[in-house]
């Protein structure tokens, strides 16, 4: 079976905004939490829960800051159910057309229930097969890759991501990456790339690993 997994965030939708807005509502109830900046929102996109948490309050003990991350990643997850993330355009479209040929299915770095906030509010669940959340999971992304196509039974796959982490993960699980340039990374350095989710298909056809 061949696959296509996608990572979430910069990939197939941004919600910066939305973060931003949710996890400063609930900085807001401690007086000891400073506000969250967007730019230290951007730059956690893609990493690991425990990464974020540190890189939002380096300032707090990790037993202090880590309770407090996990109230803000449910409290996001109910902003996002309500008012949904930025969706690159076009996607169904191209959605639609990729799963007439391939396995769809999505691994991600977060935790509970984010996956589904995405599938829900985007109204985009019937086009993925399967996903994994990795935060959730406790395991690295390479690793949750991994799983997704052996539950599967898939013997080829790409993964199509936006950040280093990403391409690092592509190369754990011994997969091609093809590098979202459109999202929160846009200077990496690899072999196949995209200036939009619209050349997905393009690439693919030029592609002999797939």
């Amino acid at each position: 079976m061949k696959a296509i997994i996608f990572d979430l965030d910069g990939t197939l939708w941004e919600t910066l905004e939305q973060t931003y807005i949710s996890a400063n509502e609930v900085a807001a109830k401690y007086p000891f939490v400073k506000n969250i900046p967007r730019n230290t929102i951007a730059q956690c996109m893609g990493y690991t829960v425990e990464e974020c948490a540190e890189l939002y309050m380096p300032y707090l003990a990790r037993d202090i800051r880590l309770p407090i991350f996990l109230e803000m990643l449910e409290h996001h997850v109910k902003y996002l159910n309500e008012y949904g993330g930025n969706i690159y355009p076009n996607l169904e479209n191209i959605l639609k057309e990729l799963r007439e040929k391939y396995f769809l299915g999505i691994v991600s770095n977060c935790g509970s229930n984010y996956i589904e906030a995405f599938l829900n509010s985007s109204n985009l669940g019937k086009y993925f097969l399967d996903y994994i959340a990795a935060g959730k999971e406790q395991m690295s992304k390479g690793n949750a890759i991994i799983k997704l196509m052996q539950r599967n039974g898939i013997d080829q796959a790409i993964y199509v991501g936006d950040t280093l982490k990403d391409y690092q993960a592509s190369e754990i699980a011994n997969i091609s990456f093809v590098h979202a340039k459109y999202g929160f990374q846009p200077n990496l350095n690899c072999n196949y790339s995209i200036n939009n989710i619209q050349e997905l298909p393009i690439l693919l056809s030029f592609l002999d690993t797939l």
